[in-house]
């Protein structure tokens, strides 16, 4: 639904937009068995076009110009077909691909109070109640749990559960995107772009740590040492006193989490890693007749931070009885992880989605502003090396092959820019 005198803006905008009409999906999803490189172009689900700036829903909505958009691992499994099927009743096709976003106001409604023209923003990109106009709101989004919202296919906008999964609001991989102006918060001018576009996958990290409150002196594995795995183990250690232990595969990956103070970081292919995780709990590895060696004793709390079964056989085998393992990584089907030890251990296991303002303390205290909080201090300037490419929008493809090979770029974190950054050709980012 548009306002009245609610401006679309003119010229077009370059945007990698997603269409899921099946006959495409079926000709990607053939096109890309033999080759990934056949996923994108003309033809295919991933494409990118020339489109019409995303006109303002209503009169308390803005147009952002953007900065840069991360890519996610989300994205990757989109652009790959990898997604399950169960999620699209949650988007809108087509759409432009990217929740992870900065970037400057450059049009706003009527109504809207909070931001100003020029103003550099980060959006929470999550489309519950309160952007779409619901009134009353569900009894999640009342309770400060926006990410478990009852109306993500309702209201004044089309089905979708965030920026960059919803037709016809743009996405941070297009040159502009919209949000409403609830989703907005400003970011303060000593905090770089890159590490701007980060907040929205630390607050990812930092929602579960605050919901589930870890105790002091706990000891926590971190399995995956991608952006979200890392991002994990810097929220960690800025929000609680714990011991943090790293489950990592490379080298490069091992550098950037002692510099975010891991505690201890175990190479999965350069070890017998299930003895050093062992040997780091004081806990005991026993053999049963067949398969793996099993655990006992272990981690207070494990993230995992990857989509594998792999990473969720080793939670729940490294995770102590009565603890808790809260699942990050876009897990979906898991046809050979063996459950016994959820139950015979009696584990908390606890999926996490993205930004609620859970109780700590007493108070509730939003994981998104969280985020940006930590980025403003500190933490900033500790994770921008995280962001170890920028690519302009309009070689997304080469931008996700580096994302897609990332070991041998040595890449964690892939943005793409638009016209308000300022852009270079792809480089590592020389770490400290």
């Amino acid at each position: 639904m548009r306002a009245a005198g609610v401006e679309s803006g003119g010229g077009r905008v370059k945007a990698v937009v997603f269409d899921g009409a099946i006959p495409r999906y079926l000709a990607t999803r053939a096109a890309g068995a033999v080759s990934r490189r056949l996923l994108t172009g003309a033809c295919r689900c991933t494409q990118l076009r020339d489109v019409g700036p995303p006109p303002l829903p209503n009169e308390h909505w803005v147009r952002v110009a953007t900065r840069l958009g991360g890519i996610c691992g989300s994205d990757l499994n989109l652009v790959s077909l990898h997604v399950s099927p169960s999620n699209s009743p949650f988007s809108s096709f087509p759409f432009v691909i990217g929740h992870e976003n900065v970037g400057t106001v450059v049009d706003l409604g009527a109504g809207v109070t909070r931001v100003a023209r020029g103003d550099r923003v980060v959006a929470n990109p999550l489309l519950a109640c309160r952007a779409r106009g619901i009134d009353p709101v569900c009894r999640h989004c009342g309770d400060d749990h926006p990410s478990r919202c009852e109306h993500f296919t309702d209201g004044d906008i089309a089905p979708g559960m965030l920026l960059g999964t919803t037709r016809g609001l743009g996405g941070s991989w297009g040159e502009q995107f919209v949000a409403h102006e609830s989703q907005l918060l400003r970011v303060p001018e000593p905090v770089s772009d890159r590490a701007a576009v980060l907040v929205e996958p630390l607050a990812c990290v930092v929602s579960p740590v605050l919901e589930h409150g870890i105790a002091d002196g706990a000891r926590v594995l971190v399995i995956g040492a991608g952006s979200v795995g890392l991002l994990a183990v810097a929220a960690l250690k800025a929000l609680a006193r714990v011991e943090v232990t790293i489950l990592v595969k490379h080298p490069f990956q091992a550098a950037h989490a002692e510099a975010l103070r891991a505690d201890r970081i175990v190479m999965t292919r350069a070890s017998d890693y299930f003895a050093e995780l062992s040997r780091a709990t004081g806990g005991r590895l026993l053999q049963p007749i067949l398969g793996p060696r099993i655990h006992v004793g272990g981690f207070d709390a494990t993230f995992v931070c990857v989509g594998t079964e792999s990473a969720v056989s080793d939670a729940l085998r490294f995770t102590r009885a009565g603890g808790m393992i809260v699942l990050l990584g876009n897990v979906a089907r898991l046809a050979r992880v063996d459950w016994t030890p959820l139950w015979q251990k009696e584990l908390r296991l606890f999926g996490s989605l993205c930004y609620n303002a859970p109780r700590g303390g007493g108070a509730r205290r939003d994981a998104f502003e969280t985020a940006l909080l930590l980025v403003a201090g500190p933490l900033g300037p500790a994770i921008e090396p995280l962001v170890t490419h920028v690519v302009p929008v309009d070689h997304y493809a080469e931008a996700l092959a580096i994302a897609q090979g990332r070991a041998d770029r040595n890449a964690v974190k892939v943005a793409l820019s638009g016209p308000d950054h300022s852009t270079q050709r792809p480089q590592v980012t020389p770490m400290s």
